[in-house]
């Protein structure tokens, strides 16, 4: 409780949050006369407190360090002692979010230690800086799109597959590169849990730290270009876990780790290849479910099109493709654009584009007037992924409530399950006791009475200690036949339906989701500790989490979001 008091301490700041505050109004002097002036002064304390605490602080990353100072210098914050900008108290009000979604994600890790819970270990930790990843077919300009949108030549592009490793594209003072195992290794990064996937990854991952970028608050993430691999099915593609490891690693439990950290997830295709890489069909099936929010779509190279009808043969055949594994009516938007042309020509310079049909053609012919739309499409697009910093406080919180939502689950079933277990080894014992200390009990008291004879007496022991033995094995053996009733598909999915009566009665499809989730570790999990080891939850800690769902969770929400006719702030 102590540290949820300190994570919500300001979320119940009177009538109007700090964030709000802070993005509609001018922090100086010159205070808006329609606020109160003691709300007015207590805020600009307040945020001039936090601008001395965390501007004064030093930052983990050493590239980050210049980044991090660079805003809110004393001439943009105003000559007045006490003054911050608005944008530097914005800042510090969503690092105060995070801050205290990092508390209250901690605060319930141990718990989910204890239960064997569904959360991943350091799963409370998140990357240094918010980074956009990008995953897609091989020479679908995802290189060049990095490229461009940070402002400098970086990643190598071409039309056959140029890399084979995820590169962590971030901002810093100078040019400096760090291979693998260097970036794994680093206990503030954020990206120590990619050991997970066996060394052959860490060898394929590297760290390229560049000065004078256009991303200075948010990192990249390229991603090896998908192919379909040749490799049979006899050969290298399986683990023991079912993992496909045609690339010497888990490449699809390696896209969802980072598609889930990431801020803004980007899934490219191109002209030629609208959809028909079965590896990337699987990804998004497998890697990206789950992840509509902050995925884009892209069909880039648009402008390679010279006739309308291979423009809607391409789109027409991603929409096919896509709606083979996306199970829904309605498919999410495609954003359909292209690069400038003299951004082709550097990354591409020595390779000649390719029409739909496979023809070549040195000089693109963009299809009729439509290349204003592209260019549109594509400034949308970059317009999203500058937004990577700001959803990082959102895409937190999200992730708070949705590791609060999981472990609560797991933790009312786990209670349900074990209490049954409990309770039937509970009265077992006791017939187990009752039928031991009821012969024990007669033998005394017909000896020391004189009622039996000594030979009687002894029987009497002999008679009920085999009696409990007996009882002891049959009540071993009824449960390990409970064990497996409750713990296995069936069973877990009664005590589901019985925990989550109301939910299951409202049809409630999120509870659905977390079910399915969580069903298959929890079996597993269960079956390899067993309930006779498995730890007791308490009350008090169930209503913990859900006092995080009901109350800590909405409360930063409403501290994190705009200003709007509907707010209660």
């Amino acid at each position: 409780m102590m540290l949820r008091g300190l994570a919500i301490a300001t979320a119940s700041t009177p009538r109007r949050s700090i964030l709000s505050f802070v993005s509609n109004q001018q922090i100086s002097s010159k205070v808006s006369s329609s606020l109160p002036r003691t709300l007015a002064s207590t805020d600009r304390r307040f945020l001039v407190f936090f601008t001395a605490r965390h501007l004064s602080s030093p930052t983990s990353w050493n590239w980050t360090k210049s980044a991090a100072s660079s805003p809110g210098t004393s001439s943009e914050r105003g000559g007045e002692g006490d003054g911050v900008s608005p944008s530097d108290a914005e800042s510090l009000a969503q690092r105060e979010v995070l801050d205290r979604c990092a508390n209250l994600h901690s605060s319930i890790m141990p718990l989910n230690e204890k239960l064997r819970g569904p959360l991943a270990r350091d799963s409370d930790r998140g990357t240094s800086l918010p980074f956009v990843f990008l995953v897609g077919n091989h020479s679908s300009g995802k290189s060049s799109f990095i490229n461009y949108v940070i402002g400098r030549r970086i990643q190598t592009a071409g039309v056959a597959p140029t890399d084979d490793t995820f590169t962590i594209i971030a901002p810093g003072p100078a040019d400096v590169d760090q291979d693998g195992p260097a970036v794994v290794g680093d206990p503030d990064m954020g990206f120590s849990q990619l050991r997970q996937f066996g060394p052959s990854l860490v060898h394929h991952t590297q760290l390229k730290v560049r000065s004078d970028v256009n991303n200075q608050h948010f990192m990249m993430v390229d991603s090896p270009g998908m192919i379909d691999s040749p490799v049979s099915a006899e050969g290298m593609r399986s683990s023991g876990d079912g993992a496909i490891m045609d690339r010497g690693y888990d490449f699809q439990g390696v896209v969802r780790w980072f598609a889930e950290r990431a801020d803004v997830v980007m899934l490219f295709f191109d002209p030629d290849k609208p959809g028909t890489t079965g590896e990337t069909l699987s990804v998004l099936l497998h890697s990206l479910s789950g992840m509509d929010h902050k995925l884009l779509i892209v069909l880039n190279k648009a402008d390679q099109f010279r006739k309308i009808h291979d423009f809607a043969r391409a789109y027409g055949s991603l929409c096919w493709n896509l709606s083979k594994v996306i199970p829904r009516k309605d498919l999410p938007r495609i954003f359909t654009m292209c690069l400038p042309v003299s951004s082709q020509t550097h990354d591409n310079a020595a390779n000649s584009s390719l029409s739909a049909s496979g023809e070549p053609s040195h000089q693109p012919q963009p299809i009729g007037q439509g290349l204003a739309d592209l260019h549109q499409t594509r400034d949308d697009v970059v317009a999203e992924v500058m937004k990577a910093p700001k959803r990082r406080v959102d895409n937190v919180i999200t992730h708070l409530s949705d590791s609060a939502h999981l472990l609560l689950t797991h933790a009312r079933i786990i209670e349900e399950v074990s209490s049954q277990y409990r309770k039937t080894a509970r009265e077992g014992m006791l017939k187990e006791a009752g039928v031991l200390t009821l012969g024990l009990g007669l033998a005394a008291a017909g000896t020391y009475g004189g009622i039996l004879p000594a030979e009687i007496a002894g029987g009497a022991v002999a008679t009920s200690v085999l009696c409990a033995g007996g009882l002891k094995w049959f009540h071993t053996s009824e449960l390990r036949a409970l064990e497996e009733r409750l713990t296995d598909s069936e069973g877990l999915g009664s005590a589901f339906r019985r925990t989550h009566a109301r939910e299951v009665g409202e049809a409630d499809e999120y509870a659905a989701s977390v079910w399915q989730r969580i069903r298959d570790p929890l079996r597993m999990s269960l079956a390899s500790v067993g309930l006779a080891n498995i730890a007791s939850v308490s009350e008090s800690e169930i209503n913990e989490l859900r006092q995080m769902i009901d109350e800590d969770i909405p409360a930063l929400r409403r501290l994190a979001s705009p200003t709007h006719f509907g707010t209660k702030k």
